[in-house]
């Protein structure tokens, strides 16, 4: 199977590609069309990061987890009183 490319600008790529790599125009094609597919199923093989909402969320319930060793009220924390004033 044969390929024609009509585009002129990516004509030019690739002879500017076969120049620059010292190839033939149908080497520098099929290498650049190599590391294109071996690119393309590497990021698909690799791990995707789980969306940041999910791993806010799982911090969120291991910290709820954690057993409360301070009895004393937000307020009493922040060191306000009954009046809502800093004391």
């Amino acid at each position: 199977m044969s390929m024609n490319i009509q585009d002129p600008q990516a004509n030019q790529m690739a002879q500017e590609l076969a120049e620059l790599t010292g190839q033939s125009l149908t080497d520098a094609v099929k290498m650049a069309l190599q590391q294109t597919l071996a690119k393309l199923k590497a990021s698909k093989t690799a791990p995707q990061p789980r969306p940041l909402a999910d791993r806010l969320n799982e911090i969120a319930l291991r910290c709820a987890a954690l057993p409360d060793y301070d009895n004393r009220s937000a307020d009493e924390i922040l060191g306000y009183d009954e009046h809502g004033l800093p004391s």
